[in-house]
């Protein structure tokens, strides 16, 4: 087995490890996850409170769920994914795919941009950004 698939071997087992326990073991009712810093100092939500719950929620079908516990992690998956897909089929393919859009300065800064600005709404305490609280 060559290093590139060795690596593929290695990230899917991990991912495959990592979804058993998020499906089989709810994050808020076990204490072996890692816990927020951020918020175990601040007592705020950062970008990625609740993503945790979130995953949880969607490998058991309840999108709305995971919707509240963490939008912007749950909007963020189908480019996540594509990523993913891409990098699996560059291992294992001749004909390469080139991921422009991750190497734009636009989308850097957009993405840095909306998650700042999902930070600092989801810790406004005034409806509707409550809605966005983890």
């Amino acid at each position: 087995m060559d290093k590139k698939a060795l690596a593929q071997f290695i990230i899917v087992t991990i991912a495959v490890i990592v979804l058993s326990l998020l499906y089989f073991f709810y994050p808020a009712s076990n204490h072996f996850y890692p816990r927020c810093i951020f918020h175990s100092v601040t007592g705020l939500d950062c970008p990625g409170c609740g993503s945790q719950r979130a995953a949880s929620a969607l490998l058991k079908g309840r999108i709305i769920e995971a919707l509240d516990y963490n939008m912007l992690f749950v909007l963020s998956i189908p480019l996540v994914a594509y990523s993913a897909i891409v990098f699996s089929w560059n291992v294992f393919s001749k004909n390469k795919i080139r991921q422009k859009i991750f190497y734009s300065g636009i989308f850097v800064k957009s993405v840095l941009l909306l998650v700042l600005v999902f930070w600092v709404a989801r810790n406004i305490p005034v409806g509707p950004f409550t809605w966005l609280k983890a």
